[in-house]
């Protein structure tokens, strides 16, 4: 996304929508996706991993706050205190991921920062069962009390009803100018 201050041509008002958990019990599990999938984390910081499903999940999505990240800045993200990154993987190639930040939100407060599925992997029920894994993740970390994330209606229209199918509740919503002039890039700068 790109925020910009004040009104002009190509800028829209864009909602965003704030949702928590603040109790494991809350979670509704999604079934099984229809393909044998594995959840794994990414052992030790991977700048390079988390960048790249920034831009291949959220390429379509207006994900385009860090686009022009230098390597430091990506590393610096992924090796934050609190950071884990964990992944989606089918037939061994990674489907999906979820960045989980333990630095905002106050204390107790785990953000799912960034989730969601490559574009050739969606329809196979594997959203549902990787929000899962990422809601049963962040409870595990000792000293859970709130799980939360932030959607807007330029994300999939899948994103909010599936956070809100897995117990996630609307905490607030809030408006923000962003810069729509150009469609988002997709995956790859020149794929459009």
């Amino acid at each position: 996304m790109t925020r910009v201050d004040a009104p002009g041509p190509g800028v829209r008002e864009v909602r965003i929508t704030h949702l928590e958990m603040t109790d494991p019990a809350e979670l509704t599990p999604a079934r099984e996706p229809r393909v044998e999938a594995s959840f794994v984390r990414a052992g030790r910081p991977a700048p390079e991993l988390s960048r790249y499903f920034y831009r291949a999940v959220g390429g379509d999505w207006y994900w385009l706050d860090r686009i022009e990240w230098t390597y430091d800045q990506w590393l610096a993200w992924v090796s934050a205190p609190g950071h884990e990154l964990w992944y989606a993987v089918v037939d061994g190639v990674p489907a999906g991921y979820v960045e989980l930040d333990r630095s905002s939100g106050g204390p107790g407060s785990v953000e799912i920062a960034y989730f969601g599925l490559l574009p050739s992997y969606a329809g196979l029920g594997l959203g549902g069962w990787l929000l899962t894994r990422a809601i049963e993740r962040a409870w595990a970390v000792e000293g859970t009390t709130r799980v939360w994330v932030h959607t807007s209606e330029l994300d999939s229209e899948a994103a909010l009803s599936n956070y809100q199918a897995r117990g996630l509740r609307v905490c607030g919503t809030e408006t923000e100018l962003w810069d729509t002039s150009r469609p988002s890039p997709g995956p790859w700068r020149t794929a459009r």
